[in-house]
Order: C-alpha cells, then structure tokens, then sequence
C-alpha cells in the first residue's frame, strides 16, 4: 500500500511530528482490542523502516513499512498481509492513515 501526502514544513520538522505522533499511538490503548507487540522503528537520515506485530485475539500479523520524508512530502510504503487487510478494509487503513497526515501536517 502506498500513500503521499504533502506538507510544507520542511524534513526536520516533519520527522519531529511523525516522532511525536508515534510516541502517543504506541502508548495505546488500542481500539477494538488489538495489541500491538514487537515494535521495531529504526531512522536512517530522512527513512524509517517500522514493524510491529498486530494482534486481534486469535489473529495476529506481522505489519512492515517504509516512511520516507523529503522537504515537501511524505512517502509510505506500508505492506499488510492481504488477509489482515480484508478483515479491516484497504481503503479503511488508507483513509485512516490519510487522516493521520492530515492532522499531522494540516494545508
């Protein structure tokens, strides 16, 4: 799944809110009952590599990602396994996520 959302803040900026933002959706709680396990999110210059293990109770998958942020937008490369996906909905993630940017960097 790939999603790009404008901003005009500039790379530091971008990556100090999208650090922020992290922090306060990994502290949960989670609706729904979902946990998040396994959390793993490592910086190299202006990209994020993320995974996190995502469980429902007996359903659990493994999410991985690629953020990557330039001066004037922000990149996602987010891989769901196909059944998790289902279960939620693409375009649910997708709107999700898109509101998220939105906040995030307001036009």
């Amino acid at each position: 799944m790939h999603i790009e959302h404008q901003h005009q803040i500039g790379a530091t900026e971008a990556i100090g809110r999208i650090n922020t933002l992290l922090d306060r959706v990994l502290a949960g709680p989670f609706p729904g009952g979902v946990t998040v396990q396994e959390v793993s999110r490592t910086w190299s210059a202006n990209i994020l590599n993320f995974s996190s293990r995502v469980r429902k109770g007996v359903f659990g998958a493994r999410i991985t990602g690629v953020l990557r942020v330039s001066d004037d937008a922000v990149m996602l490369d987010l891989d769901v396994p196909g059944w998790a996906a289902s279960l939620v909905g693409e375009d649910k993630i997708k709107e999700t996520i898109r509101q998220q940017l939105e906040e995030l960097f307001p036009t």
